[in-house]
């Protein structure tokens, strides 16, 4: 147990200490991404049981919701292109 004062800094004024004496590096800006690679959260709707089911088979695959939607609609997107005969 201590007695003494405690001393309550900031995590914040902590780091511009630090970076004040030359301990720590400026923060590298973030990578840009060309538009065309960005992702987009897009809306998907699904009735109650697509969406179980949906579940259901990503938690089998340890994988997350958006991650398998996405992965349906890729081998959806190859079957449909198929049948209009593109690709």
């Amino acid at each position: 147990m201590t007695t003494g004062k405690q001393h309550h800094t900031s995590f914040k004024a902590l780091v511009a200490a630090n970076r004040a004496a030359g301990r720590l590096d400026e923060p590298a800006p973030p990578a840009e991404k060309d538009a065309a690679q960005k992702m987009r959260n897009t809306g998907m709707r699904l009735t109650p049981d697509e969406y179980t089911q949906a579940q259901q088979l990503a938690a089998a695959d340890e994988r997350a919701m958006a991650w398998f939607c996405r992965r349906m609609y890729l081998r959806g997107l190859e079957s449909f292109l198929a049948e209009q005969g593109k690709h």
